[in-house]
């Protein structure tokens, strides 16, 4: 997930920029949807129109996680230059952000009376250990971090790696992706039980697979319009047909926000299908100059800022709209209203002494 400021490269990837904007906004828009059903642990709808506004527009932008991963690994592996330098860097840009939201999560909210400050005192003597309920959507954070953390590891396989090689590790990992629903039906599988929660197949799944793909993809395809169109856009019409049908029939059959949305998990089968054909799509963006891009140049600039605070902001600005107009309009106009407030924010912010030790 490319949160963090754009790279500095001669010549510059706009589509990347493009990329990061795009994901941002979807990101947003999901959390969005959230407010219309769900507290994290249990879900409502309140009618069938609620219920359908979310799974069309929330289903289709699951590939919003994987886009920002791939983005940051498209650029960064293999690494380039020593580790110590690429930790530094990383350090900076995106540990330090991350320490800073992880305290304003935890105390903030009691500013406004959200919760007390005893409350806040709380939220401080964990958040050394976890996030706070709260601040929910960092844990896209310790995830980067970790992959952050095996990318000088990671690095040099795949500058020596074949392209057979890929492929077989790329397949391998595409047949995990379908463990989420298989976990549902069958149980512990490939030797996982309770004393053993590494089995078989672990150590070749999970957000890992989106660094190979952005790499794979940088290095190999290299297709036209046409043939990307003929296979990014039957990616997303399969998977997202198949996110909504789940998600949609699940609503009438289970009791726990987890198993609602099962499908649309960000490494299951197809979320990991529509972020491969959105990729693909994204790529084929071409606006490098005018203000428009401008515009979207600086939003990249300042995406990891805006991920890290529109949690603070979201659930108000959700209320302030909610029944006012259908709920589609409530969710799209909630996204909309957080996303630009975030940005302002996120470049006020960053023009300050120490600003970047804030938004990145």
């Amino acid at each position: 997930m490319s949160i963090q400021p754009a790279p500095v490269a001669s010549p510059r990837i706009a589509w990347l920029d493009w990329l990061r904007a795009i994901a941002c906004l979807m990101v947003i828009i999901i959390h969005a949807c959230e407010c219309v059903y769900s507290n994290d642990y249990s879900f409502n709808f309140a009618d069938s129109t609620s219920l359908w506004s979310v799974a069309l527009i929330s289903g289709l932008l699951r590939p919003a996680v994987p886009l920002f991963l791939m983005a940051s690994s498209f650029l960064l592996l293999p690494l380039k230059g020593d580790t110590k330098s690429f930790f530094r860097r990383r350090f900076t840009r995106v540990a330090i952000p991350f320490a800073v939201w992880l305290v304003l999560y935890a105390v903030l909210p009691a500013a406004w009376g959200e919760w007390s400050w005893s409350q806040s005192l709380d939220n401080l003597s964990t958040v050394w250990i976890n996030f706070n309920p709260r601040g929910s959507h960092i844990w896209f954070i310790y995830m980067l971090l970790g992959i952050y953390l095996i990318a000088p590891i990671l690095s040099p396989w795949l500058k020596n790696v074949s392209r057979r090689q890929e492929q077989f590790y790329l397949a391998i990992w595409f047949l995990t992706t379908f463990s989420w629903h298989l976990h549902e039906y069958v149980g512990d599988v490939a030797g996982e039980c309770w004393w053993n929660p590494y089995p078989t197949f672990y150590y070749v799944s999970g957000s890992i697979g989106f660094v190979v793909m952005a790499h794979y993809i940088r290095t190999y395809v290299d297709w036209s319009v046409k043939k990307t169109l003929m296979v990014a856009l039957p990616c997303l019409a399969i998977g997202y047909a198949f996110c909504v049908g789940w998600f949609v029939r699940q609503s009438d059959i289970a009791t726990e926000v987890r198993v609602l949305e099962l499908s649309w998990q960000s490494t299951s089968f197809a979320p990991v299908v529509m972020s491969f054909g959105a990729f693909l799509l994204i790529r084929l963006i071409g606006n490098t100059t005018g203000a428009v891009y401008g515009v979207v140049r600086h939003i990249s600039a300042m995406s990891y800022g805006i991920y890290l605070m529109h949690m603070m902001l979201l659930p108000a600005v959700f209320k302030m709209y909610s029944g006012s107009m259908p709920v589609y309009c409530v969710i799209i106009a909630t996204a909309l209203t957080t996303y630009l407030a975030c940005y302002v924010i996120s470049t006020i912010i960053s023009r300050l002494p120490g600003g970047k030790y804030i938004v990145g």
